[in-house]
């Protein structure tokens, strides 16, 4: 029998403090999802967000925007790289203590994008490998190159997308700090969430951002939006890392994206 196959984007707030102006993970989140997902008989492609590990630096430096011809640009695209990596090495290593075995997938070596957003060539061997044998499959946001002889920044929710239209699995998670997609004030200390929302939600609610937010890759709505596509081929959820256990063994709680 085949076991089932779960897709999940650990998002860059989550594991890292993303406000900070350096690198600075979350290393106790990262050993309480790689302990969960050890303890699972299925199979998982793991997607990871950069959070303060390649956002601030992108931000400063305007990588978002394509390359300005700098050699300060040139040296912080190199940084960022070398930020996104060793975050993915540090994940690897806690799932690697709790014996899971897993491998990576480096988009910047891999896949490149279009102006559109779009991953060309993307390298679905290089993960069907790793699925083959017994691995957890890895890979995160990343600086990559595009079809223009420039750069762009590859979200790690793009990827996922991609990935969920690969691979169609059963089950799609988006692991945040919150419970699900947030009604009102994230602040409260009552937290109240959607259950589940569809595509007329992006038309009707307004969401704010926070000033000065360090994300080069687009906020909620854009994950909401990602998360819609996602729905044509998977139950997608948004949802808590808290509610990662239950997730995982059929018992989903957060909110529910349904086209």
């Amino acid at each position: 029998m085949t076991k089932e196959l779960i897709l999940i984007k650990l998002g860059g707030s989550l594991i890292t403090n993303k406000k900070s102006s350096q690198p600075e993970c979350r290393i106790e989140l990262i050993k309480y999802v790689a302990n969960i997902i050890s303890k699972s008989d299925k199979k998982f492609i793991i997607v990871h967000g950069a959070g303060s590990y390649g956002h601030p630096i992108a931000k400063k430096y305007k990588i978002n925007k394509g390359l300005d011809g700098s050699y300060e640009q040139k040296e912080a695209i190199n940084t960022a790289r070398m930020q996104v990596r060793e975050l993915n090495e540090i994940v690897c290593s806690e799932m690697e203590k709790v014996e899971l075995k897993c491998e990576s997938v480096i988009p910047s070596n891999t896949m490149e994008i279009d102006n559109e957003d779009n991953i060309l060539n993307f390298p679905k061997n290089d993960f069907d490998k790793i699925l083959s044998k017994g691995k957890v499959a890895l890979t995160f946001g990343d600086v990559v190159k595009n079809n223009e002889n420039d750069v762009r920044i590859l979200s790690g929710d793009t990827i996922l997308l991609k990935l969920s239209q690969i691979y169609k699995p059963k089950k799609t998670f988006f692991i945040m700090e919150y419970p699900g997609v947030v009604k009102g004030n994230l602040k409260s200390e009552n937290l109240e969430i959607y259950e589940e929302i569809n595509s007329e939600f992006t038309s009707k609610i307004s969401i704010v951002n926070e000033e000065n937010r360090p994300d080069v890759t687009g906020g909620l709505l854009k994950k909401i939006e990602c998360a819609l596509e996602i729905s044509k081929n998977s139950d997608c959820w948004i949802t808590g890392v808290n509610n990662l256990n239950k997730c995982i063994n059929g018992r989903p709680e957060g909110t529910r994206v349904v086209r």
